[in-house]
């Protein structure tokens, strides 16, 4: 299943589950007191958001619900530079007026098969730019960071996320095809390396360093 399709399907999913569980949700509403008065009118959201190695990738849908008392678990879904990166989010002290809480997140971002880049190799010591197909493994992602939250009166709140994204493997990349054609000839790519500045572009591609988003959480 292309990453598109499963964007699709997934967001499709958490519409369904949604609507089913609204209802439910309507009819419970756990106890206010001065540590959980306005947020805690909602035990789940509906998120959409954007950021630089966030959850949502370059934008993104999560759904939230609350675990217990003080912990909120978020399936999130998005589009980022390194692929359809989908995974989950638990938020702490989400059930008191804390502004500022931690947060743990593992994603999986899904890499590419033959997508087309222009890139720089290495041929007989010398550098050539191509335009080819390249595969870009899978990266697995540990998202420890802080979120600051702005609350609203019917309880949905604005949140801004910083912290690392840390990838768990190492994500690879190679050149797709068997061959290419340099200078009119059909050059083997076994017989080709990276540049040190493309090897470079694709350490900054991959899915790890400072995570730094913005999401708007809906009340339900």
């Amino acid at each position: 299943m292309k990453p598109q399709a499963k964007f699709i399907f997934i967001l499709s999913f958490l519409a369904i589950f949604l609507v089913r569980t609204e209802t439910v949700f309507a009819q419970y509403e756990r106890p206010r007191s001065a540590d959980n008065s306005v947020l805690n009118k909602r035990n789940a959201f509906i998120s959409v958001g954007s950021g630089i190695h966030y959850k949502y990738g370059i934008l993104g849908l999560g759904f939230g619900m609350m675990l217990n008392e003080n912990v909120l678990g978020e399936l999130n879904v998005g589009m980022g530079v390194y692929g359809f990166k989908s995974g989950f989010t638990a938020v702490f002290n989400a059930g008191s007026n804390k502004k500022w809480r931690p947060t743990l997140g593992f994603s999986r971002v899904s890499g590419a098969d033959a997508t087309p880049l222009e890139v720089e190799v290495v041929h007989q010591l010398l550098n050539y730019t191509l335009t080819t197909n390249v595969d870009l493994a899978p990266a697995y992602v540990l998202t420890p960071g802080f979120q600051r939250v702005i609350v609203f009166r019917k309880g949905s709140n604005l949140a801004f996320d910083f912290g690392l994204a840390i990838a768990l493997n190492t994500p690879t990349y190679q050149l797709s095809e068997d061959f290419v054609t340099i200078d009119g000839k059909v050059v083997p790519t076994s017989a080709l390396e990276f540049s040190d500045v493309q090897k470079l572009t694709f350490r900054l591609l991959r899915p790890s360093g400072i995570k730094i988003g913005m999401s708007y959480n809906f009340g339900l």
